[in-house]
């Protein structure tokens, strides 16, 4: 059976926070916050106790990376998190955008929704 696979562009970085202790986290008032202080979307895609891992939207890294301590500080409203002295932030620079004519024929990422397209 033959498959299509397309890869979409999405206007977005992935920022961390590491340093936190994190127990019962309400993850939609944190994206609640983090989105309003940012002005843009924010969805929390993973969780530890002691760090949260965010996709932030239409906003460009440098932004996130300058508002840092604001962020930071504003954790705090967010029920299940405690700021420790070792909080800190990394964002990553933007998900490139690839050109139509040089997407693989076959995914080629270990991502866990790509695994169940290479079965036959």
């Amino acid at each position: 059976m033959d498959h299509e696979y397309i890869i979409a562009h999405a206007d977005k970085s992935v920022m961390k926070i590491s340093g936190l202790k994190v127990k019962g986290l309400n993850t939609k008032q944190l994206e609640e916050i983090l989105s309003e202080k940012l002005h843009t979307f924010v969805r929390v895609i993973g969780v530890t106790g002691d760090n949260i891992e965010m996709d932030v939207y239409n906003i460009e890294p440098e932004q996130v990376r300058r508002n840092e301590k604001g962020l930071i500080e504003s954790l705090v409203l967010t029920e299940g998190i405690t700021v420790t002295d070792l909080t800190k932030m990394t964002c990553s620079d933007k998900i490139v955008e690839v050109n139509y004519d040089e997407i693989p024929a076959e995914p080629i990422s270990a991502c866990a929704m790509e695994r169940w397209m290479k079965r036959p």
